[in-house]
């Protein structure tokens, strides 16, 4: 498994793994690169499932599972100048868990984390729950798990979005398969969200975005003040499966927009959802279609909060999707995407405009773990993007730093 530089064809790949190099320029595009650096993470050395986030004061939060193969735990660190806080445990469950767990910061210092088991005793074998925890005091102690939504709810195991609201709330959206399975109902699967008020241990009011979406695709969600923006895959008659997108409040205002479509025509779910990311109006969307059988990750800006959407531009023709996005300014994003590379997968980040890419660099070249942990992870703090993915074959969680500058 190779970190991916000008270099590799020189040195061993081993030698290339924890030292800083620059990519003045990429041999394969011409266009000059970023410097990256491997960081060694606190993880066991089976780890997987990973995420990042941020705390309040900005800095990183990497979260992951370790599991023996009975349990599954969820454990995370914050990023203390170059090293790593003391590991923390958020809980420790029964058998699998679903969606990768997340761990992240409110604007009251305190933090969040949300994880998904399966549902004992569910009908379907991708029944969930979706349990929500606080801390006061850093991970160090957790208040008592509690489900964030009704007992109508019936969560699907594919995706949960999370992120942080003004006054420390906490908005939530997944996948409810409520609609689904039983005759006489639509059988169809839903978009829902809550918003859930500071120190709120009990199910917050539910609001449906969308009432038939594309089952196994990820959703992303993103928030400016009392306004969200959530992007997902939709499914519509004629089994269309393009991005949807919707505004929302808090005070349970929806709003359906239109993104950029592709007509993609396929009878099942790719499982390979879109990526937002928003500052005051300006918007970045990214997201991968295959409607000509081909691979392509697309991306359009909005500069009126995604009620109009940019020409799309394509970054890859030849993509495997799995996408990150970080808006950087208006019409600037930062871009995290696997790309094919014969039978392996090839990890790369852009900086892609309206005018197109500006930089890229290949990080890493090899295989990559199906479902949950098959999406790379991107998050831009000051001048630095950290990346983090699951190496199936170190089995273990690995993370590198891109200097921006």
């Amino acid at each position: 498994m190779t970190i991916q530089n000008t270099l590799t064809k020189i040195f061993p790949v081993g030698l290339l793994v924890w030292f800083c190099w620059s990519l003045p320029v990429s041999a394969e595009t011409g266009q000059p690169g970023f410097p990256i650096q491997e960081i060694t993470v606190p993880a066991s050395e089976e780890s997987k499932q990973h995420h990042l986030a941020k705390t309040d004061d900005g800095r990183l939060i990497l979260s992951w599972v370790e599991s023996d193969g009975q349990n599954s735990t969820v454990r995370f660190a914050i990023r203390e100048g170059q090293g790593w806080s003391p590991v923390r445990t958020v809980t420790s469950v029964d058998g699998k868990l679903g969606d990768p767990p997340v761990v992240f910061g409110l604007d009251d210092g305190s933090l969040a984390a949300a994880w998904m088991p399966y549902a004992k005793g569910g009908k379907s074998k991708y029944a969930a729950d979706i349990f929500l925890a606080r801390s006061q005091d850093g991970g160090l102690t957790w208040s008592k798990a509690f489900k964030p939504y009704g007992e109508s709810a019936r969560i699907y195991d594919a995706q949960m979005s999370l992120t942080a609201l003004p006054n420390a709330r906490i908005a939530l959206v997944w996948t409810d398969m409520r609609e689904t399975g039983d005759p006489g109902k639509n059988d169809r699967y839903q978009l829902m969200a809550t918003v859930l008020a500071k120190g709120q241990q009990s199910a917050g009011t539910e609001l449906r975005l969308d009432d038939d979406i594309c089952s196994c695709c990820r959703a992303s969600t993103t928030a400016e003040g009392e306004s969200l923006l959530t992007v997902y895959r939709d499914h519509s008659q004629g089994e269309i499966r393009d991005t949807g997108a919707v505004r929302w409040d808090t005070d349970g205002k929806v709003q359906a927009l239109s993104a950029p479509g592709d007509g993609w025509r396929i009878e099942g779910c790719p499982s390979n959802g879109p990526a937002v990311d928003m500052s005051a109006s300006s918007v970045a969307l990214a997201w991968f279609s295959a409607a000509d059988d081909k691979g392509r990750f697309k991306v359009a800006f909005s500069t009126d909060g995604g009620k109009g959407f940019t020409k799309p531009f394509e970054v890859d023709d030849d993509a495997r999707g799995y996408v990150n996005v970080a808006l950087l300014s208006t019409n600037v994003a930062l871009v995290s995407w696997r790309k094919r590379a014969g039978p392996e997968d090839e990890l790369r980040i852009a900086k892609v405009t309206t005018d197109g890419i500006s930089r890229q660099t290949a990080i890493y070249q090899g295989d990559f773990p199906g479902w949950p942990s098959k999406y790379p992870g991107m998050i831009v703090l000051d001048h630095q993007a950290f990346v983090a993915w699951t190496d199936p074959i170190k089995k273990k969680v690995r993370l590198v730093a891109v200097t921006l500058d």
